[in-house]
């Protein structure tokens, strides 16, 4: 037939990092975890995925319907492979697909993400520059700032009690630094920056900066709404730069299944009406029913799999391949109770999580193909 199960795994890594005991792309064993980049995130799920598969082909249990195995290049980074895939060669769409990448049992909702650019011509007397952050998706870790009087405004900080580091030419602040998913993991070093910069020189646009990119679930914004199923929108300042009379800020929201995004941008833009907002990056909104076709068949193939029937379905803040496709959601390969250290240094997979993920892929693609 012309149905079709589709596999969407990604190839591409996010960068090593620094930390790690060994080359991180030099795959190490020891009692039976494997380290190295990439091992949880993606290419350990990929070829687990990808041996279920063949062990299915090999032995003629496929049935009457394709399936395709699509390996991505750029997830990590906007995942535009797969959308030209998708969109732009207008390749058919699953009628059921599955991304080996995050967390047994499955996601079944992902948070819809809009990264933006707050920006404005305008000074901010005594300041000459200040700038922090390296991604719309990571909590601002430093943010160093220059003013034409340092002492002063050093002698203010003091009497505040407000904590920063001075090297007799800049102001560092120092946060700490956590993915945008979760900001309310970091601390935010740019918001300090600019939160005492706003107490320090009164101006009507640093006051509306703090009133609405504070409030790290969006309340400032007017963009957040409570959801039964996955909790609280979240909004991440990922850059802060103020220089030649130019500001400039870049922001990561995502929000529930309760918002609607053009009321949740109408808000944005009101609540920011001193500045201009430009949309950088969208990615949709995903959900499936926790009683859906898909959600259901899966969850009972890995609790037949893994004897593991506490285990609830997740929704995340984070977005995976599952968001470019239709009828598609984010299954394994993390266990419960595992800690992969995806993104992190001294990545890491069970050797045993993926024997079993090959069965629990190719069962998946067995049930899901009795339902086409």
């Amino acid at each position: 037939g012309d149905k079709n199960i589709t596999i969407l795994a990604h190839a591409d890594v996010v960068p090593e990092g620094t930390g790690w005991d060994h080359d991180p792309f030099d795959l190490y064993e020891k009692d039976g975890v494997l380290y190295a980049r990439g091992v949880s995130d993606d290419k350990g799920p990929l070829l687990a995925a990808y041996y279920g598969m063949k062990i299915l082909r090999d032995n003629n249990l496929l049935g009457d319907y394709q399936v395709r195995f699509i390996v991505g290049g750029n997830e990590e980074s906007g995942s535009a492979g797969v959308h030209h895939y998708f969109y732009e060669l207008n390749k058919p769409q699953p009628d059921f697909g599955f991304s080996p990448d995050a967390e047994y049992p499955l996601i079944f909702a992902e948070k819809g993400i809009i990264s933006f650019e707050v920006k404005k011509d305008f000074e901010i007397p005594g300041v000459l520059y200040f700038k922090g952050g390296v991604a719309h998706n990571s909590v601002i870790e430093k943010c160093v700032v220059k003013l034409e009087d340092n002492n002063a405004f050093v002698e203010y900080l003091n009497n505040e009690n407000i904590a920063y580091k001075y090297d007799g030419n800049e102001i560092i602040f120092e946060g700490k630094a956590a993915h945008g998913a979760t900001p309310e993991l970091g601390l935010n070093a740019g918001m300090l920056a600019l939160s005492s910069l706003a107490k320090y020189i009164n101006l009507p646009e640093l006051d509306q900066l703090i009133a609405a990119y504070s409030d790290l679930k969006a309340e400032g914004l007017k963009a957040n709404k409570n959801s039964e199923d996955m909790g609280n929108c979240s909004l991440n300042v990922g850059i802060i730069n103020y220089e030649n009379k130019t500001f400039k800020l870049v922001a990561n929201y995502r929000y529930v299944d309760t918002c609607n995004r053009d009321e949740m941008i109408v808000n944005i833009k009101e609540t920011s009406s001193l500045f201009h907002i430009e949309i950088l990056d969208e990615a949709p909104l995903l959900y499936y029913s926790k009683d859906s076709e898909l959600v259901s068949t899966l969850l009972k193939i890995y609790q037949e799999e893994t004897g593991d029937f506490t285990s609830k379905p997740l929704a995340i803040g984070g977005g995976t391949y599952a968001k470019e496709a239709n009828n598609t959601i984010a299954f394994g390969m993390e266990f419960p109770g595992w800690d992969s250290k995806m993104h992190s240094p001294g990545e890491r997979a069970r050797k045993e999580d993926l024997f079993t993920s090959m069965a629990i892929y190719a069962k998946a693609i067995i049930e899901l193909g009795k339902k086409l």
